[in-house]
């Protein structure tokens, strides 16, 4: 992870030197700028050595005629300029792709990436981002002036953008409601591009230009038998795998004893003859813990080095923020202080590119509407008799899908009102921003495909703002996070699976339990997993004494105080806590809506506080 910032025909001082050192943070290995057109546009560039190239690959790199800053990986280089890629950077490799294909180059780079190029000659500025949203860049326009970076809260040091806060984000994340709008931010002012995306500003022309988005398959191949689609996929894994080995730090693999992360590292495995793996392990909560299937792959594979880390007092809301960076979003989930742990001990032990399993659930969900659309009834039916309230799923994932416009906002008026924390105001539920939150929230739920699915949960604000979080916490350890299912060539080739590949009606990710028959033991196979997050999430409500100060510090955050009522905020939070203590809340059936309801207000009331610190005149 590096960082990247770009200025263009500012109208008052630029705090250059100050917006491109808050950047360090993401990328402590070099620093660099360009300032070009008399001082109307500046690039610059935080680095992170992170490929073997990138170490003599300067932050502002001038080719052709052009200039970039970015940041990120380019894989399957071979492909774009066939051997002559050997002999250039990936800078370089990204210019020369501009020059043959223009703005679609967007479409034509694999790996991850963001970038803002200048093109003199055609006096064109080109910000771009991966189609799959692993890089993404934040930006804000005036209609004059154009400020692009890497992090949202570095742009809030520029004088011309305000920190005022963007309604709708706000109510989607009171409400606890996680439907944040493409694109958008906490502050009204600054948006993020949207994976696949270009911002283009030509003269004083300025758009934002979908150039590429991934590709699904319109029919299916059905000669094909089912074993050769889990020999390619096993294939694409090893070649993702491969291509995020090139690079200059020891690598090593985040391990649980699910599905995700030990098909990751058996394929590691596959080019490496051995790699240390680290765990989060727990001795007090035994629905956490998971040594006994990890302990199996390790008898698999015993080339494994592994790392044990206890997690007994990573509780969520345990962050000491005072020591590190503050996020660019609110949303600090409850896994943060188990995942900051690892982190410290993986650094600790000299390694610094860390692999994972994350995007396993994406890309293996079975989908309802490719098994109709595809005219798989068998699949079909049986995918209704799994379903207990089988009219409503029909009605949420069949009907309202294929309403017409007009009909679906007859439903929506007529709706019955969406669940709410309970300690929010009755004018604020039903404000317009709220209203248009709970309308999202909605549409979100409604079927539409592996496809539809996929790229909601790419582009959407939620996914950007959790990406957001770990990206910063991840380069402030320095350490490069990546997980080879997130990649662009195994995501469009699960799109172009044959749905019922994907369903089965005793086990969920049958696909990828089908392509790890031959490298996983039968006991990590075929083992369901459930989430096993919860029980640090209560706790740190529970028992953690954060929760406490945080209640204070929600009385003087003094625009809430319309919007939250406060009374009711600390009535809740203190029955939850005895019910706790009490054993309450194992029967309770409102536990998990109640916990995520406490835990997203707290994380909102812990970021706006740190916020307030580092806007303050």
């Amino acid at each position: 992870m590096s960082g990247i910032l770009g200025v263009w025909n500012s109208q008052k001082t630029t705090p250059w030197e100050r917006m491109l050192q808050d950047l360090q943070v993401l990328g402590p290995d070099g620093m660099g700028d360009w300032h070009g057109l008399n001082g109307q546009l500046s690039l610059g560039r935080t680095q992170f050595f992170d490929t073997p190239e990138s170490i003599s690959e300067p932050p502002a790199i001038e080719h052709q005629g052009c200039v970039v800053v970015w940041e990120g990986r380019l894989d399957d280089r071979d492909s774009l300029l066939g051997s002559h890629s050997r002999s250039v950077t990936d800078g370089q490799l990204l210019i020369e792709s501009y020059h043959r294909w223009g703005i679609d180059c967007i479409d034509r780079l694999v790996g991850e990436f963001a970038f803002i190029l200048w093109d003199g000659t055609n006096d064109l500025l080109l910000v771009g981002c991966d189609p799959v949203g692993n890089r993404t860049i934040a930006y804000a326009w005036d209609g004059q002036t154009l400020l692009i970076s890497s992090r949202v809260l570095t742009l809030l040091l520029h004088p011309q953008v305000s920190s005022e806060l963007d309604p709708l984000y706000l109510a989607n994340t009171l409400c606890s409601l996680g439907c944040q709008e493409s694109g958008s931010t906490p502050f009204q002012a600054i948006r993020r591009l949207q994976p696949g995306h270009a911002l283009i500003l030509q003269g004083d022309r300025f758009k934002e230009q979908q150039i590429t988005q991934l590709i699904s398959a319109d029919r299916y191949d059905t000669t094909r038998s089912p074993q050769s689609y889990y020999d390619e996929f096993w294939d694409l894994l090893n070649k993702s795998a491969k291509d995020r080995l090139r690079t200059v730090h020891r690598p090593c693999t985040t391990l649980s004893g699910g599905l995700d992360s030990t098909i990751v590292t058996a394929s590691l495995l596959h080019h490496l003859p051995e790699i240390d793996a680290f765990s989060t392990v727990t001795s007090i909560y035994p629905e956490f813990d998971e040594r006994e299937p990890i302990e199996k792959f390790l008898h698999k594979y015993p080339q494994t080095k592994w790392h044990p880390v206890n997690s007994d007092r990573a509780w969520s809301l345990s962050e000491s923020w005072e020591q590190l960076p503050v996020p660019d979003d609110p949303l600090i989930t409850c896994t943060l202080p188990m995942n900051l742990h690892l982190m410290q001990q993986i650094r600790q032990q000299g390694f610094g590119t860390v692999f994972d399993g994350e995007w396993g659930d994406e890309i293996c969900a079975v989908d309802f509407s490719d098994l109709v659309r595809a005219g798989r009834w068998g699949k079909v039916q049986q995918y209704i008799n799994n379903e207990d309230r089988w009219p409503s799923f029909l009605w949420w994932e069949f009907v309202l899908p294929r309403l017409s416009t007009y009909w679906l906002r007859k439903w929506f008026t007529l709706r019955p009102t969406k669940s709410l924390p309970p300690w929010i105001m009755p004018h604020y539920a039903q404000s317009a921003q709220t209203q248009m939150a709970i309308d999202r929230s909605y549409k979100s739920m409604l079927g539409g495909g592996l496809q539809q699915n996929i790229s909601w949960a790419m582009a959407s604000g939620f996914s950007a703002a959790s990406n957001s979080v770990y990206t910063l916490m991840n380069a402030f350890h320095r350490l490069q996070v990546t997980s080879p299912l997130q990649d662009r060539r195994l995501i469009e080739f699960v799109l172009r699976l044959p749905p019922e590949l994907q369903f089965d009606p005793n086990h969920g990710k049958i696909f990828l339990r089908q392509v790890a028959q031959n490298h996983l033991p039968s006991e990590i196979l075929w083992r369901p997993k459930d989430n096993y997050f919860d029980p640090m999430k209560y706790a740190g409500i529970a028992k953690g004494a954060q929760v406490l100060e945080l209640l204070e510090k929600l009385r003087t955050i003094t625009f809430l105080a319309d919007i939250i009522d406060i009374a009711q905020v600390e009535k809740n939070l203190l029955k939850y806590r005895a019910g706790y203590a009490e054993g309450y809340c194992s029967g309770h059936p409102f536990r998990n809506g109640e916990a995520n309801y406490i835990y997203e207000l707290f994380s909102y009331v812990s970021w706006y506080h740190n916020i307030t610190q580092i806007t303050a005149p």
